[in-house]
C-alpha cells in the first residue's frame, strides 16, 4: 500500500504486542508513535494532533477511554479501542464515547489493519480501493468486484487475497499466509493450498487475468 505518511498514536502498554501492532502498522505505510502511559498519550493530543488513535483500555496513568473521550470531542480524532474486556458493557460503554471501532484481544493482525484501513476511509483521510489488474478491493465494504461485477469471497478467501496483494511483488510461504490469514503458528499446509485454489476458481470464472503465481518449493505471489 502506498504510504500518505498519515500518523497513528498507539497507546499499548503490552510491549510484545504493542511492538507487533507497531510494525505491521509502519509496513503498512503509517507513521506510528507508540506509548504506554495514558498521561503520555494526552500530552502528544495536545502537541502533535495524530490521523488516528488506537487506544488499549487498561493501561497506566490515565486509561484509554478517558483519553480517547477526550481525542473525540476535543480533536475529532477517530479512535479504535483494543481491550481484552469485552463484555456487552465494555462495549456499549466504548462506542458511546463515539469510538470508531472496538476489537477485542486476541485478534488478527490482518484484522487490526483492516478496521484501521475502514475507519480512515470512513473519516475521508485515506482512499479505500485497492486495484490489480482491474481486480477492484474495497477495503471499506471488504467487497471485490471485476469490471463492475462483484465477486463472492468468503471471509477467509478476502482475506488470502488481500494478504497477496498488499505484498505484491513478494513470494509468501504457507506458513506465512497461516500465521497472517487464519492466526495459526503451525498447521495444516493443505488449508492454504484448499482456500488458494477456490478462491483462484472465482477470480477466473469472473475473468481476472492470472494475478497469483504459485513459486514452487518457495510459496505464492500476487503480480505486481
Amino acid at each position: 500500500m502506498e504510504s500518505k505518511e498519515l500518523r497513528i498514536l498507539l497507546l499499548e502498554d503490552e510491549p510484545t504486542l504493542g511492538q507487533e501492532i507497531g510494525h505491521a502498522l509502519r509496513k503498512d505505510g503509517y507513521l506510528v508513535q507508540h506509548l504506554v502511559n495514558g498521561l503520555d498519550a494526552q500530552r502528544v493530543l495536545f502537541d502533535d494532533t495524530p490521523d488516528l488513535a488506537i487506544f488499549d483500555i487498561m493501561v497506566p496513568g490515565i486509561d484509554g477511554l478517558a483519553v480517547g473521550k477526550q481525542a473525540k470531542q476535543t480533536f475529532g480524532i477517530p479512535v479504535i479501542f483494543i481491550t481484552a474486556r469485552n463484555s456487552p458493557a465494555d462495549r456499549v460503554r466504548g462506542l458511546d464515547l463515539g469510538a470508531d471501532d472496538y476489537i477485542a484481544k486476541p485478534f488478527l493482525m490482518a484484522e487490526l489493519l483492516l478496521r484501521v484501513r475502514n475507519v480512515l476511509g470512513r473519516n475521508g483521510a485515506e482512499s479505500t480501493n485497492l486495484d490489480i489488474a482491474g481486480l477492484v478491493i474495497d477495503l471499506g465494504s471488504q467487497n471485490c468486484n471485476f469490471n463492475g461485477t462483484e465477486i463472492d469471497l468468503t471471509a477467509t478467501e478476502y482475506k488470502l487475497l488481500l494478504e497477496l496483494v498488499e505484498n505484491r511483488g513478494r513470494v509468501l510461504t504457507k506458513t506465512h499466509l497461516l500465521s497472517q490469514v487464519w492466526g495459526y503458528d503451525a498447521f495444516d499446509p493443505n488449508l492454504v493450498e484448499v482456500h488458494l485454489s477456490s478462491l483462484r476458481k472465482k477470480l477466473n470464472q469472473a475473468g481476472v487475468p492470472e494475478i497469483i503465481r504459485t513459486r514452487r518449493g518457495l510459496g505464492y505471489q500476487a503480480v505486481k
